[in-house]
């Protein structure tokens, strides 16, 4: 069954999913989410290094973000229940950043999950001269540096027509050991940015490996250099889909009911001052890791969780809130409002922003529980009703 068959059907025989959403991981695996919710996949949950894999799902989701700081979060222990998971028959998809924390490499061993060999063709000692956008260019891997040839939306070539989804920093791949190249690049659209000459674009990306599929095991991995999980990408969003529903459905007992309270109407009103808040550091970014945070990353998690409270019921059942939301929420808003003035005041706010960015993350993966175990209780109420 393709992903676009998964809303008309009962919620309950499709896979359930971990999407990871602790340190390493960015703000698209907000995106990761409501491509779920579009296809009505709303067996999911968003978990950090401490509960990914605590119960078993059938599909495990590593989107963007750094994938080194994956590895350092997840530690070994962590590493090796995600290689253990996809041995004994689980999906791992991962994009970006999820799709290096798969890659074996010379380069930086032991930083990552070591399970598909798979040499990138934008990775150097000396990389081709930049051009633009420099804090999005380059990758310090040790020694090595991956580059990044073009940023903004790709056309990918699956044995059809062109397919398009944007790409922010992901593999180029030579070939794969083991596997299949399931997509290839075929150019890039008029929006995108050139971070190197053309020339050196077009040798380091056209033809070369955009998504890899590879059995580990019993298990299926898939690596996507896109982000397939992009809104506004329906083509890319269904392959993803796809990936997913292939994983199949495994025997699981029922979650217990998840503990929370009503005060939805507390929680919009702070994240109403919260939308404004961010507002005001327009133009801002920080260096946190390796990574470039822009002011606008504020608002992918602030308004994914204010589009969801404003109808907190559907077909008889109310959304609850974590407990714990409401003070979550009163200490970002604090937070935001003390880094306009700071950064008004001309000070340095990078410490504040890396805090900021973990407590963002933190709330919105727990109010996305609750969140898709709601629309799960409703969905399953409406099918009972008939």
């Amino acid at each position: 069954m393709s992903a676009e068959g998964a809303k008309g059907s009962e919620a309950m025989g499709f896979p359930s999913v971990q999407v990871y959403t602790g340190l390493g991981s960015s703000h698209s695996w907000i995106w990761s989410a409501q491509c779920l919710e579009g296809f009505g996949l709303l067996r999911a949950s968003f978990v950090d290094s401490g509960s990914v894999l605590r119960a078993r799902p059938d599909a495990l989701v590593f989107s963007g973000g750094d994938g080194f700081g994956m590895a350092e979060e997840l530690e070994e222990a962590g590493l090796d229940r995600v290689r253990g998971f996809v041995s004994s028959g689980g999906t791992y998809i991962g994009i970006c950043a999820g799709a290096y924390l798969a890659l074996t490499s010379s380069s930086y061993p032991r930083r990552s999950l070591e399970m598909v060999r798979a040499p990138i063709t934008n990775m150097a000692v000396d990389p081709p001269p930049n051009i633009a956008m420099p804090d999005k260019y380059l990758y310090d891997c040790g020694g090595h540096r991956v580059f990044h040839p073009v940023r903004g939306d790709v056309l990918l070539d699956m044995g059809g027509g062109p397919m398009a989804a944007p790409m922010f920093g992901g593999p180029i791949w030579k070939g794969v050991q083991g596997g299949e190249v399931v997509a290839r690049y075929q150019g890039w659209g008029e929006g995108a940015v050139l971070l190197s000459d053309e020339d050196v674009a077009r040798r380091t990306l056209l033809g070369k490996g955009a998504v890899l599929r590879v059995r580990y095991g019993k298990g299926s991995m898939w690596l996507s250099g896109p982000h397939l999980e992009h809104p506004g990408y329906p083509d890319a969003n269904r392959l993803l889909g796809d990936m997913i529903l292939e994983a199949g459905v495994r025997e699981s007992p029922p979650s217990a009911p998840m503990e929370g309270v009503l005060e939805v109407v507390a929680v919009r009103r702070l994240l109403s001052e919260a939308r404004v808040a961010y507002r005001g550091l327009e133009g801002t970014s920080w260096t946190i890791g390796r990574k470039v945070w822009e002011h606008e990353k504020i608002g992918y998690f602030v308004n994914a969780m204010w589009e969801r409270v404003q109808e907190p019921e559907c077909h008889g059942e109310r959304l609850f809130v974590p407990a714990t939301m409401e003070m979550e929420l009163s200490g970002i808003v604090r937070s935001l409002r003390g880094m306009r003035r700071d950064v008004a005041l001309g000070h340095d706010t990078t410490a504040q922003a890396e805090q900021l960015f973990e407590a963002l993350s933190s709330c919105a993966s727990s109010f996305f529980n609750h969140y898709f175990e709601w629309r799960l209780r409703a969905r399953l109420a409406s099918e009972r009703r008939g």
